[in-house]
This record gives C-alpha cells, sequence and structure tokens, in this order.
C-alpha cells in the first residue's frame, strides 16, 4: 500500500532498466569476440573498427548515464481525485489521470521483471471518439499486485465520466420537451381545435 498524497519512487526502474542494457550489451560483445576470434574483425578497415567501437561505447555510456539521471526524475503519486505521474531527464513532464476516467487496471510481469523482482500497473482510460489505450504505465515496482488494487478501490468509489458529448456511456438520454417547442405545440392543438369545431358547424 502506497501512502496518499506523497510522492514514491517506482524503487525496480534502474535495476530493470540495467537488465535490458546488459541482455542487449551481450550479443554485440559476443559477435565482438567471435569476429577477432575468426580473424575477420582484423582484417577489416582500422577506421571502421574504431567507428564501430566508438559508437558502441558511446551509446552505451550514455544509457548507462541516462538511466539514474531518469530514475531522479521519476516519481508518482496518489491523491483523493487522481494519479500523477512526473519524468524528464532533459524536459519535464506531468501526467494526470482521473480516476472516474480509467475504465481498466493490469498487473503484468514479464520474465525479465521477475528477474529482478519488478512489475508494472497499467493504467487504460476512455479515449474520445470511442477509443481506448493507455494512459500512463507505474513499472518498475515491487509491490505493483498491491498498487493495482489501491488503485482499483479508488475507481470503484467514483462514478465512471461522461464520454464525448456529455453522455454516460450505455445510456440513452430521453428527449424532454424544451421550452422553445412549447409555444409551437400550443399553436398546433389551437388548429386542431378549430378543425374540429368547424366540422361540428358543418
Amino acid at each position: 500500500m502506497r501512502p496518499e498524497h506523497e510522492w514514491f519512487k517506482p524503487e525496480k526502474l534502474t535495476r530493470y532498466f540495467f537488465a535490458i542494457e546488459a541482455l542487449v550489451l551481450v550479443p554485440i560483445v559476443t559477435a565482438i569476440g567471435v569476429l577477432a576470434y575468426s580473424g575477420i574483425l582484423f582484417e577489416m578497415n582500422p577506421w571502421v573498427v574504431y567507428v564501430g567501437v566508438g559508437l558502441v561505447v558511446t551509446a552505451f555510456g550514455f544509457v548507462t548515464w541516462w538511466i539514474p539521471a531518469f530514475y531522479r526524475t521519476a516519481a508518482y503519486r496518489l491523491t483523493d481525485d487522481e494519479l500523477e505521474y512526473e519524468r524528464g531527464v532533459f524536459f519535464q513532464q506531468k501526467t494526470t489521470v482521473p480516476y472516474n476516467r480509467i475504465t481498466n487496471v493490469n498487473a503484468s510481469q514479464g520474465p525479465l521483471q521477475r528477474l529482478v523482482g519488478a512489475g508494472a500497473v497499467g493504467i487504460h482510460t476512455a479515449g474520445f471518439g470511442g477509443q481506448t489505450g493507455a494512459e500512463l504505465t507505474i513499472g518498475g515496482v515491487a509491490d505493483f499486485a498491491d498498487i493495482k488494487d489501491q488503485i482499483l478501490d479508488k475507481v470503484r468509489r467514483r462514478p465512471p465520466e461522461a464520454t464525448e458529448g456529455g453522455d454516460t456511456p450505455g445510456v440513452t438520454p430521453k428527449r424532454t420537451t424544451t421550452e422553445t417547442e412549447a409555444p409551437e405545440l400550443l399553436v398546433e392543438l389551437r388548429r386542431i381545435r378549430e378543425l374540429l369545431e368547424q366540422g361540428r358547424g358543418t
């Protein structure tokens, strides 16, 4: 259970991201080792080797720096009415999802997440125009199942928000007589009454 009105960090996020980085790095290092063992690497143009290795080292060095930097900016907060998510290394972003817009909450844990003891909670909302999409994902948390139940409990306490056009899903609005239509109905009734009186007179 996460405390309400307090920002909390995805404590397993860095470990999960580093696991993904290692998973990508292993086949690259293996390929370089095979090329070096077979002698093909030494037969290539040295500049090609230097540039290729330089790009790989630069890319993985940047990712290694970015992972903890992103973790320092990522935070979630559960309030009485909405879920908030802040993140961004270079550009700060904030996503706010009201509970009455949430249509589905699911918890998931893949093999790599299970390895690092992490999981994810997907928040889905009713989009405008009849479209449904994932608004945000709470990833890199250990108690993902408890967070899912906590959010669902808040969602069930609130009525669903009206969809585009102001109608509640599954409810057909009743047509009522407006003030502008009332005089027209009176005129029609008077005309019918006059016709009936004329018919009686003849």
